[in-house]
C-alpha cells in the first residue's frame, strides 16, 4: 500500500462519500486500475498495471486527488499540496523514498504514478504483533529512518521537513527495508516559517500546533513512533505531550537504558532539549546499537567469518580410539620448513602489521563525500555534496583548486587530455580545465546528473535523471544525440565495440550506438539498475536493486547466467582473475565465477556494502557503511586488513602515486598508506 489509509470524516463525524474507480478502468491509455490500495484525507491510491510493459506485469501505485470541499480556496490549497508532493518525489533519490514515474490530469482530476511498495506499514505491524518490538529491530528501523530524514533535512538550498512521521506512514518492503510514504504534507521550509498545523495528534510535536515546523519536529515524531514500537503504548490514546509521564523503562525492561534515554530525549516537550540535528541523533543510535550488539553477542560479533565452513565426516568409535592412542604415543613432531607460499603470506602479514596507522592525510570538505575519486596522473579529483569538485595533492591532501556548482557532486569525474568532465545535481554536465579548475563548457539537462560520464574518442556519454542518455561533443559540449529511456539514468556507462552500455531505473540495461545514438538492444535486469555495468572480454555484467546480478553478451544482450543475491545490489560488479566481485546491501561480499555465475566464495564483514570494489592482482579494496576500508583476498574473500574511517563509505577507492583515496560521509577525503607490495600490485593492475 502507498499513501495513508485513514477514514475521511466530516466535522460532524459522518463519513464523506467519494467515488471509486472500478477495476479495469484505464487511465491515460496506459494504467489499468486493479484495486484500491489505500485512502487518504484528499486522495485515493490504486494498485494499477502499467500496460506499456506488455511482456511483464508491472504494478504501480496511482494516486488520485479528490476534493469535494465547497470552498474553492481550500480546494486550491489542497491541489497545491498534491502538486508539491509530485515535485518533491521527482527531485529526491533514496531507497526509502518511493520513485515517481508519471504525473497527469484527466477529467478534472490529478494523478501521480508512483512505485508500488509491496509490504505493510508499521501500524499494521503493531496491530498484528500486539506486543513491543525488540531493541535490535527498533534500532535498525531507527537508523534506516534517520538516514532518509538526514537526506531530507540536508536538501539545498532549503531543508524538507516531513511533518507527519508515524507508523502508518512508514512501510516495510517484503525485504524488510523501510520506506517513507505520503509526502503530501511535507514541504520546503525557509528558516522558521509559520503556517497551518498539520500532523497527527500523539505523534506531532507541540510547536507544530503553533504552525512551527523544523527538523526537531521530525525528530519528535520519530521518537513518538519509536516509543510506540518499544512499549506498545499508542500515543493517540494518551494525553498529548505526556511521554515524560510514561518513561520507556517503566513500561518495559526489554529496552536498554541507553536506547530508552535516546528516545526520551527525542520526545522532550521543549525543542531545545531534543536533538538539534538528525546527524547527532544518528551518532548516538549507532553507539547504542554497537554497545547492545557487543553486550548480546560478544565483542567479536561482526568480525570476519570464514566464507566456507568445512565439517569433517564423523569418525567411528574405533577411529576415535586409534586417533586418541596416536595422540598420546606420538613423539615430538619434526619441525618442517614452511612452504614458499606460507612464507610469502607471513611476509605480507608482517609487512601489513608494520603499518599501524594507515591514514596519512584527510582533507575536510563542507559536506558528505559520496562520489568516487579519479587520479589524473598528478592529482586526485573528487566531488562533494558541498557543491564543489576538488583537486587534491596525493602527497599531503592539499587542495590545488576547487570548482563550484549549484548543487552536490556525486559523480566520478572523467579525465581526457586537459579536461575533467563531471555531472552535478544542479542538472548540469561540466568540462573544466584539469590544471586550473576553470570552466571550459557546460551542458544543462532536465534533472540532476548522478551518472558518471565516460569519454569515447571525441564523445562524452552520460545519463541524467531526466531519463535521457546524452552523447556530447568532447570539445564544446554540444548535444550530438540523446536516447530516451523510461526512468532516471543513474548508472554510469561502459564503452565497447561502438556501444555505450548503461543501466536505468526502469529495470533495463541499454546498449546505445555511439554513432547513431539509438538503442541497439536492451534487456530486463529484474529491477532498477543504478550501479555501473562492467566489461570482461565479450561479456557485460550488471546488478539491480532487486538483487539480481546477470551476465550478458555485450554484442546482443543475450543472457548467459543470473545470480540472485536475495538483497539489493548497488555495488557495481567488478571482474578480475575470472572472478566477479560485488557488495550486497545485507553486508555480504560475493565472488562469482565469471563463466557460469557459480559462487566461489561469500564473506560477511559489514552491515551493508553499497560501494564498488577496486580489484588488483590477488586483492581488492572496498568501503562499508560501517566506515571501514577493507582489503580482502580475491581468492577467498577473507579480510587481509581493515581500517576505520570517520563515516560511511559508498565511494570506490582510487589509487595513484602510491596512495589509496576514499571519500566518506564524514565530509572528508582520506589518503591511506599502502605497503610496497600493495603498491606494486596496484601499479601492475592499473
Amino acid at each position: 500500500m502507498v499513501g495513508a489509509a485513514q477514514d475521511v470524516v466530516e466535522a460532524g463525524g459522518s463519513r464523506r462519500s467519494q467515488r471509486t474507480l472500478t477495476s479495469g478502468t484505464v487511465l491515460e491509455n496506459r494504467y489499468e486500475i486493479q484495486r484500491v490500495a489505500g485512502r487518504g484525507g484528499m486522495s485515493t491510491v490504486y494498485a494499477a498495471r502499467d500496460l506499456r510493459f506488455s511482456q511483464v506485469e508491472r504494478i504501480c501505485a496511482v494516486k488520485e486527488m479528490f476534493d469535494v470541499d465547497p470552498d474553492p480556496r481550500v480546494r486550491a490549497l489542497r491541489l497545491v499540496n498534491f502538486e508539491r508532493e509530485s515535485a518533491l518525489l521527482a527531485t529526491l533519490s533514496h531507497p526509502a523514498i518511493p520513485r515517481i514515474y508519471d504525473y497527469f490530469s484527466q477529467n478534472g482530476l490529478v494523478y501521480l504514478v508512483l512505485e508500488y511498495i509491496d509490504g505493510h506499514d508499521l501500524e499494521r505491524h503493531l496491530a498484528s504483533r500486539k506486543a513491543p518490538s525488540g531493541e535490535d529491530q527498533i534500532a535498525h528501523w531507527a537508523l534506516e529512518i534517520t538516514d532518509v530524514l538526514q537526506v531530507l533535512h540536508d536538501q539545498k538550498p532549503d531543508p524538507i521537513i516531513f511533518r507527519d512521521l508515524k507508523p502508518s506512514n512508514i512501510m516495510l518492503r517484503a525485504s524488510g527495508q523501510v520506506v517513507l510514504i505520503d509526502f503530501g504534507i511535507a514541504r520546503t521550509i525557509q528558516g522558521r516559517q509559520r503556517g497551518t498545523m498539520i500532523g497527527t495528534e500523539g505523534y506531532a510535536p507541540p510547536e507544530q500546533y503553533r504552525g512551527i515546523a523544523d527538523a526537531r519536529g521530525d525528530i519528535y515524531a520519530l521518537g513518538a513512533t519509536l516509543h510506540h514500537l518499544a512499549t506498545n503504548s499508542d500515543p493517540r490514546l494518551e494525553t498529548p505531550f505526556t511521554f515524560h509521564e510514561r518513561p520507556i523503562r517503566s513500561l518495559t525492561d526489554e529496552i536498554s537504558e541507553e536506547l530508552a534515554s535516546v528516545i526520551m530525549k527525542m520526545v522532550a516537550y521543549n525543542p531545545a532539549d531534543r536533538y538539534q540535528r538528525v546527524a547527532d541523533l544518528r551518532a548516538d543510535l549507532e553507539v547504542v546499537q554497537r554497545r547492545h550488539t557487543i553486550a548480546t553477542y560478544g565483542a567479536n560479533y561482526g568480525a570476519v567469518t570464514p566464507s566456507v565452513i568445512t565439517i569433517a565426516p564423523a569418525s567411528t568409535n574405533a577411529e576415535r580410539v586409534q586417533n586418541t592412542a596416536a595422540t598420546i604415543s606420538q613423539p615430538e613432531p619434526i619441525e618442517r620448513k614452511p612452504s614458499a607460499k606460507k612464507r610469502a603470506a607471513r611476509r605480507r602479514r608482517e609487512e601489513t602489521d608494520q603499518l599501524t596507522e594507515r591514514l596519512i592525510w584527510a582533507t575536510q570538505t563542507g559536506d558528505e563525500v559520496r562520489g568516487s575519486a579519479v587520479f589524473d596522473g598528478d592529482s586526485f579529483v573528487i566531488g562533494s555534496y558541498d557543491h564543489h569538485l576538488y583537486s587534491i595533492s596525493p602527497v599531503d591532501g592539499a587542495m590545488r583548486w576547487r570548482f563550484k556548482t549549484s548543487r552536490g557532486v556525486v559523480t566520478r569525474p572523467a579525465v581526457s587530455g586537459n579536461l575533467v568532465i563531471f555531472g552535478s545535481e544542479d542538472h548540469s554536465i561540466y568540462a573544466i580545465d584539469r590544471s586550473k579548475g576553470s570552466l571550459i563548457w557546460s551542458r544543462r539537462t532536465g534533472m540532476p546528473v548522478r551518472s558518471s560520464p565516460v569519454v569515447a574518442e571525441d564523445l562524452v556519454v552520460v545519463g541524467s535523471d531526466d531519463a535521457w542518455v546524452y552523447g556530447l561533443d568532447l570539445g564544446i559540449g554540444d548535444v550530438r544525440w540523446k536516447q530516451r529511456t523510461w526512468g532516471p539514468v543513474r548508472s554510469s556507462p561502459v564503452i565497447t565495440d561502438g556501444l555505450a552500455i548503461v543501466g536505468c531505473d526502469d529495470g533495463y540495461l541499454y546498449a546505445v550506438s555511439l554513432t547513431r545514438g539509438r538503442t541497439d538492444w536492451r534487456v530486463a535486469c529484474g529491477g532498477p539498475v543504478q550501479s555501473a555495468p562492467s566489461l570482461s572480454g565479450d561479456r557485460v555484467f550488471a546488478a539491480s536493486r532487486s538483487g539480481l546480478v546477470s551476465a550478458f553478451m555485450a554484442s546482443d544482450g543475450d543472457r548467459i547466467w543470473q545470480y540472485d543475491a536475495k538483497a539489493p545490489v548497488l555495488s557495481s560488479p567488478q571482474v578480475s582473475d575470472d572472478t566477479v566481485v560485488f557488495g550486497v546491501a545485507d553486508g555480504g561480499l560475493v565472488g562469482l565465477a565469471r563463466d557460469d555465475g557459480s559462487v566461489r566464495w561469500m564473506s560477511r564483514f559489514a552491515n551493508q556494502i553499497t560501494a564498488t570494489a577496486l580489484l588488483a592482482g590477488r586483492v581488492g579494496y572496498i568501503g562499508t557503511i560501517d566506515g571501514d576500508c577493507v582489503c580482502f583476498s580475491l581468492a577467498s574473500g577473507e579480510v587481509n586488513w581493515r581500517h576505520q574511517l570517520g563515516g560511511s563509505i559508498v565511494s570506490t577507492p582510487a589509487f595513484g602515486n602510491g596512495v589509496l583515496v576514499l571519500g566518506s560521509t564524514d565530509g572528508q577525503i582520506h589518503g591511506m598508506a599502502l605497503t610496497e607490495s600493495e603498491i606494486r600490485t596496484l601499479q601492475k593492475g592499473s
